[in-house]
């Protein structure tokens, strides 16, 4: 049932007269007011529902109160008016950020990163103060973010933004039947986490690291994403690559998969900016670039100009004595030895003990370039064998999908094999001659199977069956490594404890992640259909451990032994099935 609406001069509660309606959202009215007692300005939110009860709405005002946050308001008062609950806050000069944004829009002007991540940053630190007090937004998006803006420094050249996150808790007290239909038809889910059904409807903090995410992309892109999306970076080529990984990692589509707490994204933001930290590579130099302006890029060319080296023929030709290096240091097996040690294991490459270019190269183009990649330099392996391909090893079938990473680790062991390392996977999609993808160092579509617009491309799951085309086949004689699905691997991630990470393939842009180099970390429980594995063995026997049980004592790391079944004893997957797979998200209304 409908509610009486507001206006200008209505008193309530005989405590506060409206002043003015700011806006109808769907969980109620937003108005300015004049305390009676005081005269001192205030926010009412009237809320779109009836009742005589007002415990529940009490109990989560007090609740969200007790949150203390400079990126939260003040909560004053609490009551009931003809019925219809009320939320008195404190009043602060500002504009919603969409406001904002339509009149950057307007302007056909665009957020700089720096302005877009100091922005979301502040939304993240309210969102983090909420979740330390066991409390979820569920529904961040413009209109509940509030932005004071000043004009400060020599000329007011400079603009320092106070910002604030409302609307923490009103989802809790407006009934369940009241926002669902309300959100569907002000097309306000895009911004709500795919595993909600309504903004009340359970989720935890990486339902508003999702958000969060949404409102990242919409600050650099002008658009929010939709479907298999574009990166920030393919939309806007003065942003670095680095920031689509913080986008891609927010905005996964299983909740687990995404920051496992606002602070983790927070972390990742600031790093990007860091001169020192893990992230600098590529993401920092660019941001330094996109945000020092014309005097900083004059200079670079005064000092090109002075410079007798080309840098990228610098960077080319370091790349040519490491590959040189490489190939010197390691020459291949005879036809005879080769054949003698793939007696037995007829269905995967040897690999023989030795160096490879671990990370990207130099000469690498910076549209491709993912910041957390180590910059080219020697890595070593010890022999070892890798299945030619993904699993099940069938030719001309479709590799399996929807299987964890334990589950993967399972199949292997059932097979005497095991997941491959990292290292291994990256030195045998390389080959022998370091190339930058498993088929040489510029990027062809139509090597792996199909054109990059195609559906099945965007999503890294290749066209062709496993196996067909001798175009997408490794130096080592590897197959569909730089096209396909992405793999699992044994290797931990070093900066998220639990994931686990995954090589090959890249939702949305095969160019960057098709790449030998390119790495990405997943929850170890995520299944997901553009997600298989293929496996490794020893191609020796491993050193004995020391009598105390630590390194061996050629200081190598100890090799994985055989991976145990899945705790929860799922049954292997059937070939090109979706063994273990998580239903699908429900749809957002």
């Amino acid at each position: 049932m409908a509610v009486s609406q507001l206006r200008q001069g209505d008193v309530i509660a005989k405590k506060y007269e409206i002043d003015s309606v700011l806006g109808q959202g769907p969980a109620g009215q937003t108005c300015t007011a004049r305390a009676l007692s005081t005269g001192k300005k205030v926010i009412v939110k009237a809320l779109n529902f009836e009742t005589d009860d007002l415990a529940p709405v009490q109990a989560m005002f007090e609740k969200v109160r007790a949150v203390k946050a400079d990126t939260l308001p003040v909560l004053l008062d609490v009551g009931l008016h003809n019925r219809r609950p009320y939320v008195v806050q404190e009043y602060s000069e500002g504009e919603s950020l969409r406001r904002l944004m339509d009149e950057y829009a307007g302007q056909r002007k665009a957020f700089t990163l720096q302005e877009a991540a100091a922005i979301v940053v502040k939304v993240l630190e309210a969102a983090d103060a909420a979740h330390g007090a066991g409390l979820v937004h569920r529904h961040i998006k413009p209109t509940n973010v509030l932005i004071q803006s000043k004009a400060v420094g020599p000329g007011q050249g400079k603009v320092v933004r106070t910002i604030q996150l409302t609307g923490l808790g009103l989802a809790e007290m407006v009934p369940a039947s009241v926002l669902p239909d309300a959100i569907a038809e002000r097309g306000d889910n895009r911004y709500m986490a795919p595993e909600l059904t309504s903004p009340n409807a359970g989720g935890g903090p990486q339902t508003d690291v999702y958000s969060a995410g949404v409102l990242l992309y919409e600050l650099l892109t002008g658009q929010t994403p939709q479907g298999t999306y574009l990166s920030p970076s393919q939309i806007r080529e003065d942003l670095p690559p680095g920031i689509d990984d913080i986008v891609d990692l927010a905005l996964a589509s299983n909740g687990e998969d995404r920051f496992p707490t606002a602070r983790d994204m927070i972390n990742a933001i600031q790093r990007s900016f860091q001169d020192d930290g893990p992230a600098e590579s590529a993401i920092s130099k660019r941001v330094i670039l996109a945000i020092a302006g014309a005097t900083l890029l004059l200079l670079m060319v005064i000092i090109a100009a002075l410079m007798t080296n080309d840098p990228m023929a610098e960077a080319k030709r370091s790349d040519e004595t490491i590959r040189a290096q490489i190939v010197k240091s390691n020459p291949l097996p005879d036809e005879a030895t080769m054949r003698a040690k793939l007696a037995g294991h007829e269905d995967m490459a040897y690999v023989p003990a030795g160096t490879f270019i671990r990370g990207r190269l130099n000469a690498e183009p910076s549209k491709v370039v993912n910041a957390t990649e180590p910059l080219a330099s020697v890595g070593k392996t010890p022999a070892y064998y890798i299945d030619r391909l993904e699993w099940d090893n069938q030719k001309g079938s479709n590799p399996v999908v929807n299987v964890r990473q334990s589950q993967a680790e399972a199949l292997c062991a059932a097979k005497g094999k095991r997941l491959c390392t990292a290292d291994e996977w990256e030195r045998a999609c390389k080959g022998p001659e370091g190339r930058v993808y498993s088929y040489g160092d510029t990027y062809n579509a139509e090597k792996c199977g199909g054109d990059a617009s195609s559906d099945a491309n965007k999503d890294g799951l290749g066209d062709t069956p496993t196996g067909m085309l001798d175009t997408c086949v490794s130096g080592w004689g590897v197959y569909d490594m730089s096209g396909g699905t992405r793999e699992w691997t044994s290797t931990q991630d070093g900066s998220q404890a639990r994931f686990k990470v995954v090589k090959g393939g890249k939702t949305g842009d095969p160019e960057r992640g098709s790449r030998c180099a390119y790495a990405d970390s997943r929850n170890p429980d995520l299944t997901d259909r553009t997600l298989g594995f293929r496996c490794c063995a020893d191609a020796e026997a491993p050193a004995a451990a020391p009598a105390d049980g630590g390194a061996p004592a050629d200081g190598s790391a100890a090799p994985a032994g055989g991976a145990a079944a899945p705790a929860d004893g799922a049954a292997a997957p059937a070939a090109g099935a979706a063994p273990g797979a998580a239903p699908a998200p429900a749809t957002t209304p």
